[in-house]
Order: structure tokens, then sequence, then C-alpha cells
């Protein structure tokens, strides 16, 4: 009866802890009353849960210290079995000790001897040329190698096949220092110097022609440098060559190579090729041979065939037969003042022809601070571009009347044709007649007697009849300061005061006057002052 009541009272004790959870607190079961369920609330509260991920975290929590005793007994005997074993070689092998120490030494000495040895030295090929040794590289397939390297380069400078006779070659294979291995590349340099049938330079081409070969690297860029040195100023922005300049890097036959003095002077040379000027209005063939400083038969000796006193607009004479072998095209920038023209403004006239035109206040030049890029081909400028112009002085613009008066057809047109077709036999300037010498202030045109003369221009007839050595005279005033003369005539068809256009018959040749034979002389004066026809005429 004891036992039991004693059983009873724990398992009253220990109900209170089973059900007792949360924020009330549950009473324990009154003896003779039925436990009550827990509701899902506070099974929720209780620590065993249904989640896994909660009854996992339990688990290993739980087995911590399990798994913490079982590492350190672990680790014990590991410990414990190395101890031991250490203890018995120990024992065991206490005599061998020295043997052991001297053995691992003798080992490691072997051990650095054969790599000391692999470090210094290794099996290498030595190439000789005629006895001479070259130098050493890592096998003989590489000296091998730099021979053929060799070959190849000397026949292509050759332009033919060339082969090295094989007993001037040797090879020779054994153990050689590392240190004094070389390059293929430097065996190949040994080997051509030794051998010294080409060599490397520098070739200068101009106009794709070549015309000297150096050993000296930058020799022609020296060379190229003095040809342009007088084309350079602190103004200069680039400097280059109108022929296509070139240098080139090659392997030469050694008889190519050239002197660097001939190269010099063919650089500052001439060569053929023709210096032409072309004739402008204006121009006659003194002016042109001494603007360019030559003399009247030096010009003509360069253009034979040309008639002096009878050049023509867009003729093109040759200056010289020699150009610079070099010819240097220089840009650079320019700074001077400038005259800036001047605009013209027209006001129409009623009383003056159609085409002509009268100042009524002449214009003024303004100028300017000018800055323009200028490039240059030799001494000829061949281009210029105006960068900027900083005006100080306005240019004053120009009135002139203009005529809306309709023109007749004897108005001048301000060019002149052939007064007659014929042969020229005597032209302007000096001449020897009748056993003297004068000056011939015209042309004669011959023809047979009776051809009709006919004005150079329109105008106004202002003599018409004999006057003296020109026998039978008509002079013709085209109103813009030129007179004609138009002498020797058989017969006149005009007479003063006539208005004539241009075209006109005007006379009939003949040879009255002081004449030699039937021809027209023709003059050409301008505000009085004789001038050369053939100037004017087409």
């Amino acid at each position: 009866m004891v036992q039991k009541k004693d059983k009873k009272v724990t398992e009253e004790a220990k109900l209170p802890a089973q059900t007792g959870s949360g924020r009330r607190a549950k009473q324990a079961v009154r003896p003779g009353r039925p436990s009550r369920v827990l509701d899902y609330r506070a099974r929720r509260r209780f620590p065993e849960s249904s989640s896994s991920y909660r009854q996992l975290q339990l688990l290993l929590r739980g087995s911590m210290p399990l798994l913490k005793q079982k590492v350190k007994s672990l680790w014990y005997r590991v410990r414990s079995f190395f101890t031991r074993l250490v203890a018995r070689v120990r024992e065991r092998t206490p005599k061998h000790r020295f043997a052991q120490a001297a053995l691992f030494l003798s080992a490691g000495v072997a051990l650095a001897a054969f790599a000391a040895f692999h470090v210094l030295y290794t099996t290498a090929t030595t190439l000789s040329f005629e006895g001479r040794e070259l130098g050493t590289v890592a096998s003989e397939e590489e000296a091998q190698a730099a021979v053929r390297q060799v070959e190849d380069s000397i026949s292509k400078a050759l332009g033919s096949s060339y082969t090295l006779e094989p007993d001037k070659v040797s090879y020779t294979t054994g153990l050689a220092f590392r240190s004094t291995l070389v390059e293929e590349s430097d065996l190949e340099e040994a080997l051509n110097e030794s051998i010294r049938v080409v060599e490397h330079g520098y070739v200068l081409y101009v106009g794709g022609e070549a015309i000297g070969a150096t050993q000296t690297q930058g020799a022609f860029e020296g060379l190229l440098d003095q040809v342009s040195a007088g084309y350079r100023n602190e103004n200069t922005i680039s400097i280059d060559f109108v022929e296509g300049v070139e240098i080139k890097e090659c392997d030469l036959p050694l008889e190519e190579f050239t002197n660097l003095a001939d190269t010099a002077l063919l650089l500052n040379s001439e060569k053929d090729g023709e210096v032409t000027y072309t004739v402008e209005k204006g121009d006659c063939w003194s002016v042109i041979a001494q603007d360019h400083n030559m003399t009247n038969d030096d010009l003509l000796r360069l253009n034979p065939g040309y008639d002096i006193d009878r050049l023509q607009i867009g003729d093109v004479l040759v200056i010289s037969n020699a150009v610079p072998y070099l010819t240097v095209r220089a840009t650079q920038m320019e700074y001077y003042e400038e005259d800036i023209p001047y605009e013209v403004e027209y006001r129409d006239d009623n009383t003056m022809w159609e085409g002509d035109t009268k100042v009524i206040s002449k214009g003024e030049y303004g100028r300017a601070n000018t800055v323009a890029k200028a490039t240059y081909e030799g001494v000829t400028e061949v281009e210029r571009e105006i960068i900027s112009q900083d005006i100080f002085l306005e240019p004053v613009t120009e009135i002139q009347a203009r005529g809306t008066k309709e023109r007749p057809s004897w108005a001048p047109t301000g060019s002149f044709r052939w007064p007659v077709s014929g042969t020229i036999t005597s032209r302007y300037g000096s001449r020897k007649i009748f056993g003297g010498t004068s000056f011939h202030g015209g042309i004669d045109i011959a023809n047979s007697y009776g051809t009709d003369i006919v004005a150079a221009d329109g105008g106004t007839v202002i003599y018409a009849g004999w006057m003296s050595s020109y026998g039978y005279l008509v002079q013709i005033d085209h109103g813009n300061g030129y007179v004609t003369y138009y002498g020797h005539n058989s017969s006149l068809v005009v007479g003063v005061g006539d208005k004539v256009y241009k075209g006109q018959h005007i006379a009939e040749m003949g040879s009255t006057g002081r004449s030699t034979g039937n021809h027209c002389h023709f003059e050409v004066r301008y505000n009085g002052e004789r001038q050369n026809p053939m100037n004017y005429l087409p």
C-alpha cells in the first residue's frame, strides 16, 4: 500500500510539468478527474515541435557534446600512434644515424653538382668559316638554318643563286658553356661579315630611279636636308620634293655602293627638261628674254623658227632645256601688307556708246595686313591661300559712267584685224634701206597692185591724202587713244570725217611715196607713240 501511494504521488507531481506551459498556468489534475487533451495552440508551444527544421536543430544541439568527445578521443589515439612509432624507430637505429647523415649529404652534393653541370653546360654546335669560329648555337640545325638564310639574302641581293662552298663551312658539336651561345641572327651577321659579298645599306631613289647607295645610316637624310636648306626659314611649315624621293634599307653587292660626294653633286645639278613660258597680252620678245636673264639670241636659239616680231598671245616659248635634278616644294606662312581691290560702281549714260565706260571718280586701293600660306616649287609660286586679312585702310569705290547708246557699226571694238593679206617684207624696228640704217615705225605687207586695204578697226578718218614719204595715206582715229596709218596706196576711197567700220574698204594697194614695190605700210600709234603692230594683230 505504501508503494502504491508513493507511485501515485510521483505521477501527480509530474503532471504539471508535462501540461503546464503558456500564458496561463495549468492546475494539477485533481484526483478522480480525467486529464484534459491539449489543444492546437498548446501543442505549438511545446518544445518538441512537429517542424522538421526544429527537430534537426534540437538533434544537432543535443549531439554536440558527444561529437566533441569522439573527436578528442580520435586525436589522442592518432598522436599516441605516431609517438610510439618514432620511439620504436629511434630504439632500432641508433648505430646508423651518422651513416644516414653522410648518405643524405652525399646525395645532396651529387644532386647539386648535376644541377650545376646542366646549368653551366649544354650540348651545342659551333659554326666555322675557313677555319675561323664564328659562333656557337644550340643545335646544328640552327647553324645550318643561319647558313641557308645568309645564302638566300646574298642570292636576293645579287639577283642570282649563291651557295657557300662546302669545304669552307664546318660544324662542330660538343659541350659548351651556355653563356657562350649566340642568337641565330648574330651568327648570320658574323657569317656575312666573313664572306663580304654583300653589305647592308641604304639606297636613295629619285623619281623611282636609284641614284646612290651607302652603308652610312642617315647619310642621305643629311644630303636632302642640305638641298632644301636654302628654302627653309622660321616660317616654313613643310619641305618635300616634287620628284618622289624614297630611301630604302636593303642588302646590296659591295660594288653597287657609291661615293656620297658624287650623290651630293648629282642632287644639286640639273637634268634635261623644258621650262616654258606662255605669251600674254602686251608681251614682246625682248621683255620676255630680259625677265628670264637671257638675250634675244639666247631665247631664239631655244625657239628656232619663231618670228621675234610676231608673237601671239598663247604662244609657248622654251625658256630653258634644263631643270633642277631635285625640285624643292616648300610651304610657308607669309606676313605682309597687301592692296585691297576697290569695287566699281556703274552709272548708265545715254550719251555714250554701249560697252564704253568713263571714270567719274577714281577708286583707291585699300591696305590690309595679310597672313597667307604659300607653296613654292623651286622659286615658282604654285599656290597661295589667304588665311586672314586685317584691313587698316578701307578701299574707295570707283564711279564709272557706262554707255547705253546703241553702238553704230563704225564704233571701235578695241581689237585690230589685218588690214590686208600678203607677205611681210619689212618689220618694226631698225632696218637697212636705201643704203642707210633707219627706224621703221610699222610693218610692210606686200601684195599685188590694187589689192583692197580695209580698216583695222572702226573709227573716224582724220587724214586722207598725200603725205611726203607715205605717199597716199589714210589715218583712222579709233577714239581710245589708238590711231592707225595705211600708207603707199594707189588710191583712196574715204575722206576726212568719214565713219568707217572694222573691215571697211578704205584704199587700194600701190607703191606711192618712198617705196620699193606694191605694199601697205601699216602703223599703230597709242597716244602718239609708235607701237609694234605685231603685238596687236591676231
